[in-house]
C-alpha cells in the first residue's frame, strides 16, 4: 500500500489502553492518515460507529468495559443497522492463545495483529484489511470475511457443488 492512498481513510481506533491507543495514532498520523478517531469504552465506539462513516476499525480484545470481540459480534450481526457491517476489522491484542484467535476469527474479524506491533506490521494489516479484502460470508451462524486464507482456494475445489456459489 503506498502511503499517498492512505491519506483519505478515515480510521477508528478503540482501546481503554491509552498508552496503546496513542500509540497506534500516532504511527497512522505518520502513514499520513488525516481523519483518526479514537475511543476509550465500547459504549462510545458504538455511539462513533454509528453515527460517523469510516474505512477501517482498529479493536482491542480486553477493554475496560468488556471484550472488543462483543463489539465486533455486535457490528457484524444481522441486525446491525448500518449497511457497512462489512467494514474492515483489525483486532489488536497481546493475548495471542489458540482460543482467543479462534474467538476472533468466529466474531469476524479482518485481521489480528499481536502486540507488541511495529509500524510495518500496521501497515501490512491495514492494506491486507483495504486492499486484499477477502470474500464476506453472509449465512446463519457466521457473518464476516472467508475465514480460508489460501491463494486460490476456489479453483482448488475438487467436490461436486462448491457451497461458496449458494
Amino acid at each position: 500500500m503506498e502511503l499517498a492512498e492512505l491519506k483519505n481513510l478515515k480510521i477508528l481506533i478503540v482501546d481503554s489502553n491509552v498508552f496503546i491507543s496513542k500509540t497506534l495514532y500516532s504511527i497512522l498520523e505518520a502513514f499520513g492518515i488525516a481523519e483518526i478517531m479514537v475511543c476509550h469504552t465500547l459504549e462510545e465506539a458504538e455511539k462513533k460507529y454509528y453515527n460517523t462513516e469510516m474505512d477501517c476499525i482498529f479493536v482491542d480484545f480486553i477493554m475496560e468495559d468488556k471484550k472488543g470481540i462483543d463489539f465486533i459480534k455486535n457490528i457484524r450481526a444481522k441486525q446491525s443497522s448500518k449497511n457497512s457491517s462489512e467494514i474492515p476489522i483489525i483486532l489488536v491484542t497481546g493475548v495471542t492463545s489458540i482460543e482467543t484467535i479462534i474467538d476472533a476469527r468466529d466474531a469476524g474479524v479482518s485481521e489480528i495483529i499481536s502486540k507488541p506491533f511495529s509500524p510495518d506490521q500496521i501497515l501490512q494489516k491495514l492494506d491486507n484489511a483495504i486492499n486484499n479484502k477477502r470474500q464476506f460470508i453472509d449465512v446463519e451462524e457466521y457473518i464476516g470475511p472467508n475465514r480460508r486464507r489460501r491463494k486460490g482456494n476456489k479453483s482448488e475445489w475438487k467436490g461436486e457443488n462448491d457451497r461458496r456459489d449458494t
